[in-house]
């Protein structure tokens, strides 16, 4: 999904006329790197959360021979991906309680969405719970990167707040990259339909002015419970 907008903004508007199915900085630039970073073997089952139409799913089945099943609180999104693909294995479902067995995925995908919610731990414990061990768990999503006064940017949490957040949840960081550029990137190509770069980025990151959010990704491995 796309970052840091209401639900609403996913289902209609500007923003997906501009970025396709793949809602998001970047499009599938960044699931691909995160990918071939993982190496999974082909078949390994993989969790999309937040899958929006299944542009991700679609992504790793087609181009990375995965089996990928894709959740989303919205059934608009899940049936305009069913009328794109009707095979498209895609379910109802949040990152707070996923519909999936303990210990089943080899991975799980979450782009654009932790910074959604308002318990991320909770969907941390998910995960760690549904990952088989060694599993990995692909993130990318805004992130506050803090101004020289030292203020937040809006609700986001910092690079520092994410690891610490992952760690307690029994994940091992092993990748973390600042794509901010991405964002940027799309921001240009959206400033003329929210009439300034102001009023993006307090609709991008809900951020005060003169403060931007950063966009990164992160890649961690779930942990034994007492090597974490």
């Amino acid at each position: 999904m796309m970052f840091c907008a209401g639900q609403q903004q996913y289902e209609a508007g500007p923003l997906r006329e501009i970025t396709g199915p793949a809602i998001r900085p970047g499009g599938t630039l960044l699931t691909g790197r995160a990918i071939r970073f993982c190496s999974f073997a082909p078949g390994s089952e993989l969790l999309d959360v937040g899958c929006g139409t299944g542009a991700t799913v679609e992504y790793l089945s087609n181009r990375h021979h995965l089996n990928a099943v894709g959740i989303d609180p919205s059934l608009r999104l899940l049936e305009e991906g069913w009328e794109r693909n009707p095979g498209l294995p895609l379910g109802l479902g949040t990152a707070e309680k996923l519909p999936a067995g303990t210990e089943s995925k080899d991975g799980i995908i979450c782009e654009c969405v932790l910074s959604l919610l308002a318990h991320p731990e909770r969907a941390l414990a998910e995960f760690y719970r549904v990952l088989r061990h060694g599993g990995f768990l692909i993130l990318s999503d805004l992130f506050a990167r803090i101004p020289a006064d030292n203020s937040p940017v809006g609700g986001l949490l910092s690079r520092a707040e994410l690891e610490e957040m992952l760690s307690a949840s029994g994940f091992h960081l092993l990748l973390w990259e600042d794509h901010s550029r991405l964002l940027r990137e799309l921001a240009a190509r959206l400033v003329f339909a929210h009439g300034s770069s102001a009023d993006f980025w307090r609709t991008a990151g809900n951020c005060a002015d003169g403060q931007r959010p950063g966009y990164y990704l992160l890649i961690a491995a779930k942990a034994n419970r007492e090597d974490a």
